[in-house]
């Protein structure tokens, strides 16, 4: 009796069967540490802080200049 093929994702097979596995070369490769100012990062609270910045203006009435 045929076993019967679940219904997977062609994602999930290909990562089953290794299909983006880095080449040998590749993954011995030396690589260097980039330096501190050389990382760039993201603020991830930025937005969150803007909006209740934005909502503590709305409520106590404070325009913007020039607008």
């Amino acid at each position: 009796m045929k076993k019967r093929l679940q219904n997977t994702s062609i994602t999930f097979r290909m990562m089953q069967h290794c299909l983006f596995r880095p080449t040998k070369r590749s993954r011995n490769r030396v690589r260097e540490i980039p330096g501190e100012e050389a990382v760039t990062t993201y603020d991830y609270s930025a937005h969150i802080r803007d909006v209740r910045m934005m909502r503590a203006r709305a409520r106590s009435g404070v325009t913007q200049p020039g607008i």
